[in-house]
């Protein structure tokens, strides 16, 4: 087992998807900011993980956008998700003056007051990635509705198991808000859509890929019969892959989740998962950017807005305060080594 947990933290590290990641460097220390764009405007990003393929993509689509908009983009966030060490990120860039900030929140709880604290200073805050819904963010850049991403691993995953059969589901954190409405809205499609597929176990809750992997063990020694699981966040896809791969269930125990293309390759290759389900993220560092601008120029969304360098419209709801990127995307075998994130 120590081998395996191992062997599971240096993939995790190489590959994690950081918007739902536990894992990165050293603990207590945190990656240096990058800055990029024009010279106007300082705008910048605090992301969950640094250093990781996710949040390098997120910076790709932001730094472009941020130059074609005469802005000046920074890009930073702690080595190991730890929100206490985000909050200190955040806090410095508002002491820095920075005219915008966009944050993608570990722990919504304790980001509110500094989220209000910027306000009350003047600075443009939003969330994006991952919300603080019942702080003073002035709006919410999502990638997907919480309802689009749940309905479509729950159609990936009932498309795998014919149906029909009992499924698990391996979910990170019990106090994320953002894995429990992906779970929630899984649910929600699964009974009203599926009514002979049968949730076992529970919801098992982890922090990190090597409780990932005996959550999805046990689960699979509970029910010999089990057809499926479900990996919420990316940290969990490889622990839940490579337990089915252990057990030699490959083909017999489907998987798919919220993971990277980068993190489920090797397994939606080999066959351990059939798919795995998330967005562009170029495309949402781009978005993200784009409303900062807005919001930095008095400027109102409207219900539909066409944002250069993205194909689709996007969506906004003025009572929720939130932009919509669009449609999830689904990785599969045929498509999934187009992406380097």
């Amino acid at each position: 087992m120590r081998n395996i947990r191992a062997g599971l933290m240096a993939v995790v590290t190489a590959t994690a998807l950081a918007a739902c990641s536990t894992v990165g460097g050293p603990a207590g220390q945190s990656a240096a900011p990058s800055t990029g764009g024009g010279e106007g405007p300082k705008v910048a990003f605090v992301s969950q993980v640094e250093g990781v393929p996710y949040f390098s993509a997120f910076k790709e689509g932001a730094e472009k956008t941020a130059q074609s908009l005469g802005m000046s983009y920074t890009q930073a966030g702690p080595s190991t998700a730890d929100a206490t060490e985000q909050l200190r990120i955040f806090n410095s860039l508002v002491q820095q003056g920075y005219s915008a900030i966009a944050v993608s929140p570990l722990d919504p709880r304790s980001m509110n007051p500094a989220i209000a604290a910027a306000r009350k200073k003047g600075i443009v805050v939003v969330t994006a990635d991952a919300d603080a819904p019942d702080s003073e963010r002035q709006l919410f850049v999502q990638q997907a509705s919480d309802a689009a991403l749940g309905a479509t691993v729950m159609d990936e995953i009932a498309k795998a198991m014919g149906g029909t059969g009992k499924y698990g589901i391996v979910s990170g954190a019990a106090d994320t808000q953002t894995f429990n409405s992906w779970v929630a809205e899984a649910r929600k499609r699964q009974q009203s859509t599926y009514p002979a597929l049968e949730l076992v176990g529970g919801v098992r809750y982890t922090t990190d890929t090597a409780q990932a992997l005996k959550e999805a063990q046990d689960l699979m020694t509970a029910y010999p019969d089990l057809k499926a699981i479900i990996a919420v966040p990316s940290t969990a896809v490889p622990g839940v892959a490579q337990a089915v791969q252990n057990a030699g269930k490959t083909g017999k125990v489907a998987v798919s989740g919220f993971g990277s293309p980068k993190t489920a390759r090797t397994y939606v290759e080999s066959g351990v998962m059939t798919s795995t389900v998330l967005w562009n993220v170029p495309d949402l560092g781009v978005l993200t950017v784009w409303a900062m601008k807005q919001l930095l120029d008095g400027k109102q969304l409207a219900a539909k807005n066409t944002v250069p360098g993205l194909k689709d419209p996007v969506e906004y709801s003025a009572a929720t305060k939130t932009l919509v990127m669009g449609p999830p995307m689904v990785f599969t075998k045929a498509n999934i080594a187009q992406y380097d994130y």
